[in-house]
């Protein structure tokens, strides 16, 4: 049994995949399995994994398509301790599972590790922005709040003991036709799970590639993928017998006043209205649960969140 597994949905990423695939073949840490799902790829993608040679690596094909079906696909086939997944056209610095697994050595009770993770562009490869992880320095519940509506982090800058990942944490395929489907999951372990942070930056996110799913200039999209996942977790949250926190009613507020200004921006006044209308509702939602309001938020109220917004933008 290895003590990682690592696991790679693969879909039409013939320009990438070997290149993933060296950056985990080069870890100084051995002890991985790499198990790598192809869910319907027309490029050479397939036949480009098929020439690497290493028993560490395993070749599987999902039944499904999706991004998250490959990825469940891939949980039922793993045997390690922790899992780490890695899309196919991110990369490891060569050291980043021994640092991840550092940490957890350091925090035998943590079920989440994380790490910051740089982005760059196929324009600048060598031009590299660092970005911090949710939650660093703040309570837990900072966190678990922010999660209703944000992923904390890139998906490959964590890794996650696979003792946590019960099927109903599994990854939600039904969020597959959309962007955003990290929000899902993610929320659903924190409300469950302990997270420790480490400081290294070994997770490489590439950022703009012509298959980018985070379209984030999109304004249909963006509200389609985000308000999907978000329905999902105020389902999970239902279920579970949770009440709102004034901060998740903020977050909410944020995230749809968020896609409201890109759409004004984009001009496109369907999502422009359906933002705004998510908005309102979540920032009367915070006012219904919140003790004492922020001086912030009655200020949203006074003014209503279009006038706010149009005079915080400018």
């Amino acid at each position: 049994m290895s003590t990682v597994s690592i696991i790679t949905p693969l879909y039409n990423k013939a320009a990438y995949i070997t290149d993933t695939i060296q950056s985990v073949l080069s870890q100084t840490y051995s002890d991985w399995e790499m198990l790598i799902v192809d869910n319907g790829s027309t490029d050479s993608s397939w036949e480009q994994v098929q020439q690497i040679q290493d028993s560490r690596i395993r070749l599987l094909q999902s039944p499904k398509h999706g991004p998250g079906a490959a990825r469940n696909y891939g949980l039922t086939h793993s045997q390690g301790e922790w899992i780490q997944f890695l899309d196919a056209d991110d990369l490891l610095e060569l050291d980043h599972l021994e640092l991840q697994l550092a940490v957890a050595k350091q925090n035998p009770d943590a079920e989440i590790i994380v790490c910051y993770w740089q982005e760059f562009s196929d324009d600048n490869p060598t031009l590299k922005t660092i970005k911090q992880p949710s939650g660093i320095g703040q309570p837990i519940q900072v966190l678990r709040d922010s999660a209703i509506a944000f992923a904390p982090w890139a998906v490959h800058a964590a890794l996650v003991k696979r003792s946590t990942l019960s099927l109903d944490c599994y990854w939600s395929e039904q969020l597959d036709l959309y962007l955003g489907e990290d929000i899902a999951f993610w929320f659903k372990l924190l409300s469950r799970c302990t997270v420790a942070y480490g400081e290294s930056k070994g997770a490489l996110y590439r950022i703009h590639t012509s298959q980018c799913r985070t379209q984030y200039l999109n304004p249909e999209k963006w509200f389609e993928g985000v308000h999907a996942a978000i329905e999902l977790n105020r389902q999970y949250w239902h279920n579970t017998n949770h009440s709102y926190t004034p901060r998740q009613c903020e977050t909410l507020m944020r995230v749809y006043s968020e896609i409201y200004c890109l759409a004004r921006k984009q001009k496109s006044p369907t999502v422009e209205e359906q933002a705004l209308s998510e908005a309102s509702g979540w920032l009367s939602e915070y006012f219904r649960v919140a003790p004492k309001p922020k001086p912030s938020m009655l200020l949203r109220r006074l003014m209503g969140i279009k006038p706010f917004l149009r005079l915080t933008q400018r």
